[in-house]
């Protein structure tokens, strides 16, 4: 372990680097203005992997690689929703990725924030019908409900369409997967609040069913992807490996600016801080712009694939998806509680006010590591500007570069390039990997392992 002085020498180069330079702004704004969104299998892609890893290369990494992988990928087509009873309408709308293509008439079926009882309540009706649900957590649940859930239990309803209608005004339609790498199996469209408004008081005002025609067209194809990788090799334990990541992929509705430009620009400019104390690193320390976590946490998932090998090395993985935000920031481990209070040491010693709690989360690239038993946990700042709470403009088209503000950059890559450093040198490394049969365990114990079902997605350990 460093010395306390040298240590705090180095926090002192560090936060002074990064809070007077404006890296991380000036790669953000030249990746959304230059490469757009970086959706799967656009140009805007290929630009903004080839960015990310030319500027690793320029900020001095011992390595940085591009690691190809293939995925099932999802091309957008033309969408299209029409009342077709009781009044003709046209309502715009888009294509929700991996939606299939398709033709539905059928009658409405309104669910509400979707709640679980929401379904059962409404089952005879939900067999044909088009499902329209809200973006909305449910009020009276006590806990979220993903829109993969959503989705999953009007398939499992027998629905012949979904329509995800966003909860919050602005004529916004909210995009997001309808599964996880791989072909959804009706069609899913997203349509805004107020769209979704005009159709329940069609029903409230005239008392009979809304009869809805919907039109999609997409294509399912195998598509090549790629991570970055950029690696400080570590000087007391190179073989021993800490990630920090996140994707840098956003949806192709948008600039994807917040979610998630802004955490991959914060990775990069974390590398680039800690790269000119190299020396000074202990274990191997990488970072990792992922791919594709908007159609599934691809990327992620695909890395700890191709180095299962080395898997048993990584000793940490800290996902930084959402990073970048100016307000409260916290660290949400992923099923290792004895991980907190050592945590909360390396804030303490940094004099950073971050809360740490543990709740393993399912919908960020942190999961991919943490159910093939690496520790892991999730890092970012909390947005309490207006317009950005909760899922704020992500997924949206508003989603620009205009909502970011560059100090909240700063704050999270200093503080990211910091703890990098402490846990590159943490002896002994406070916490043990789980083997599938824990992490099945655990996700059975938080409730995880039914929602994964209907979210058609593996259940470790199974």
């Amino acid at each position: 372990m460093l010395a306390p002085e040298e240590l705090s020498a180095i926090d002192r180069a560090i936060v002074g680097d990064v809070l007077t330079a404006d890296h991380a702004w000036d790669n953000l704004k030249e990746m959304v203005d230059r490469f757009g969104s970086r959706f799967g299998g656009t140009d805007g892609e290929r630009g903004g992997r080839d960015f990310l890893a030319g500027r690793l290369r320029e900020y001095g990494l011992d390595s940085v690689s591009v690691e190809e992988f293939e995925y099932t990928g999802w091309v957008r087509g033309t969408a299209a929703l029409e009342v077709v009873a009781p009044r003709p309408m046209t309502i715009p709308c888009i294509a929700l990725p991996y939606c299939p293509s398709g033709d539905v008439t059928a009658d409405l079926v309104f669910l509400g924030d979707g709640a679980p009882q929401d379904y059962a309540d409404r089952a005879e009706r939900l067999r044909g019908s088009v499902a329209m649900v809200s973006t909305r957590p449910p009020r009276f649940l006590s806990r979220g409900m993903h829109r993969g859930e959503k989705f999953g239990r009007a398939v499992a309803a027998g629905a012949a369409a979904f329509i995800w209608m966003r909860h919050e005004g602005g004529l916004l339609p909210e995009t997001g997967s309808l599964r996880f790498d791989k072909a959804a199996e009706i069609p899913g469209i997203g349509i805004s609040f107020e769209a979704g408004a005009a159709l329940t008081r069609l029903a409230e005002s005239t008392g009979e069913p809304v009869r809805l025609h919907v039109h999609t067209e997409g294509a399912i194809r195998r598509m090549p992807s790629w991570n970055v990788v950029g690696e400080i090799r570590g000087r007391t334990r190179p073989e021993e490996i800490v990630v920090f990541g996140a994707h840098f992929d956003g949806h192709d509705i948008s600039e994807g600016a917040r979610d998630d430009g802004a955490g991959a620009c914060v990775i990069v400019e974390a590398a680039r801080a800690l790269a000119q104390h190299g020396e000074h690193v202990g274990r191997t320390v990488r970072f990792v712009t992922f791919a594709l976590e908007e159609l599934g946490l691809i990327g992620a998932f695909n890395y700890v694939r191709s180095h299962a090998a080395e898997m048993d090395r990584h000793v940490f993985m800290m996902n930084m998806d959402g990073a970048g935000g100016v307000g409260d920031t916290s660290c949400v481990l992923q099923g290792w509680p004895e991980l907190v209070g050592p945590m909360k040491a390396q804030f303490r010693d940094m004099r950073e006010a971050v809360a740490v709690g543990d709740q393993i989360g399912v919908y960020s690239d942190m999961y991919p590591f943490a159910v093939a038993g690496v520790p892991a946990g999730t890092m970012g700042t909390r947005d309490v500007r207006p317009g950005q709470l909760g899922r704020g403009w992500g997924h949206t088209a508003a989603d620009t570069l205009d909502k970011i503000n560059p100090k909240g950059l700063r704050m999270d890559a200093a503080l990211a390039a910091r703890l990098a450093l402490r846990l590159s040198h943490l002896d002994p490394f406070p916490a043990a990997h789980r083997t599938p049969a824990e992490m099945r365990a655990l996700l059975q114990r938080e409730g995880w392992v039914e929602i994964l079902e209907y979210e058609g997605r593996p259940i470790p350990g199974a």
